[in-house]
């Protein structure tokens, strides 16, 4: 199996790509600054998805892939009154216009019978302190929802929404009382950590989940029955 990863330098990518690769998938992804070392058996391609420019030189690379993980994302906690204009932009790109622009260039040039899996957030469907960030990955769980319709029966595609991940920017940035409160409404008493995430993405991929198509799987650790 072929997959590309868009957003493999990430924390979630990373252990997304480790995963692949012990798994014996081929693997492509993209990387923003710097290569991530100890990744040798991947193919790495450098992309911002804010550039138009850089999303139209994936096609290539992406060709024949069974597997799109789309990873990329951006909270910068601020709230309505906070954000100035260039920050709407840039959380906008990141969230939701640059992936579909990446969508767009990709998901032509991938094999029969592919997969699209987005990575969302419980916040697109309970809200957040910062609205932007929340409405964005609310964006995109309708998108995936739109295409897993207008893609099929070629390509299906799905939403891995987690609550907070440990070994991520956002779970390492977090003030502690923000961690505090998250953890006081998940009935399991932790986190999900970026393996057991990127373990999950990976059964995802697989034949047994071929009937899944439209749908967003929710990995809180039962926030919602509170």
């Amino acid at each position: 199996m072929k997959v590309f990863v868009l957003g493999g330098s990430s924390s979630i990518g990373q252990a997304a790509i480790r995963a692949l690769l012990n798994a014996g998938h081929e693997v492509c992804a993209t990387f923003r600054t710097t290569v991530p070392k100890g990744f040798d058996g991947a193919g790495w391609v450098r992309a911002d998805v804010r550039s138009p420019s850089d999303l139209d030189a994936l096609a290539g690379p992406a060709e024949g892939s069974d597997a799109l993980l789309l990873l990329p994302g951006l909270s910068l906690g601020r709230t309505l009154a906070t954000y100035d204009d260039d920050r709407i932009a840039e959380v906008v790109d990141v969230n939701l216009t640059g992936q579909f622009r990446a969508i767009q260039r990709i998901a032509p040039v991938m094999a029969d019978g592919s997969l699209i899996l987005i990575m969302g957030s419980m916040a697109a469907q309970r809200g957040s302190a910062d609205p932007l960030y929340g409405a964005t990955k609310g964006a995109m769980h309708t998108l995936a929802k739109s295409l897993a319709k207008s893609l099929a029966p070629r390509t299906r595609v799905n939403v891995v929404a987690p609550g907070m991940v440990t070994e991520t920017a956002m779970h390492d940035d977090a003030p502690q009382a923000v961690l505090d409160s998250h953890l006081g409404v998940t009935p399991t008493g932790r986190f999900m950590s970026a393996d057991e995430l990127a373990h999950i993405l990976l059964d995802l991929t697989q034949p047994h989940w071929s009937q899944l198509n439209g749908a967003c799987i929710d990995l809180n650790g039962g926030q919602y029955v509170r």
